[in-house]
């Protein structure tokens, strides 16, 4: 801001509020007098600091509270949010290491995991095992064989969609009963086995 400088006792306009990043001019200090003074005078602006707020959209992650500070000071950034199935991948834009002079919104970045559904059979043929993106829909396997058995299912039952964690099916088996019969060929009747 200029000085100003005119004849003493003559009206006196104060100029233009100074502007300052981060700040709210609060005024002269001493006031700005309405006439000329009878002696040079020093106004000393004024400042109050303002306060900013960053926030936090986590997008479907778990709530962070947003960071309200004085402009200029550090920022201690949030601990990091989480989401069933996603890996935080971290803010856009990064929290700022200090206040800026404006309102910051941080929006979370996810990256969607994988995971594996495999299959013991028990004893049957192989079932290779499912790794796809989380809550995408899974095609069950075709059922394994086993000699002398019927399979029954799986424990757990294969899940529809991708769960977030590595699960493993296990195969279940109900024991045949198999039949023995004898034709004596005209001896006497032998009862057949079935076990």
């Amino acid at each position: 801001v200029n000085s100003i400088t005119q004849i003493y006792n003559t009206d006196v306009t104060a100029p233009a509020d100074p502007e300052r990043e981060g700040y709210t001019f609060a005024g002269w200090q001493p006031a700005v007098p309405s006439k000329m003074p009878g002696e040079d005078t020093e106004c000393v602006a004024q400042w109050t600091i303002n306060d900013y707020t960053v926030s936090f959209d986590s997008a479907g992650g778990s709530a962070v509270d947003s960071i309200t500070q004085n402009y200029g000071t550090a920022i201690t950034a949030p601990a990091a949010p989480t989401k069933e199935g996603y890996t935080f991948m971290g803010w856009q834009p990064a929290v700022p290491p200090v206040m800026p002079a404006e309102d910051v919104e941080c929006v979370a970045q996810w990256q969607i995991n994988q995971y594996t559904v495999s299959f013991d059979s028990a004893g049957g043929s192989d079932v290779e095992s499912i790794t796809q993106d989380y809550a995408t829909s899974i095609t069950a396997p075709a059922a394994p064989t086993k000699e002398g058995y019927t399979f029954m299912g799986w424990q757990p039952v294969v899940p529809t969609t991708m769960p977030a964690e590595n699960t493993e099916c296990v195969a279940q088996w109900q024991i045949n009963q198999y039949t023995v019969s004898f034709d004596s060929a005209g001896g006497s009747a032998v009862d057949s086995i079935t076990q």
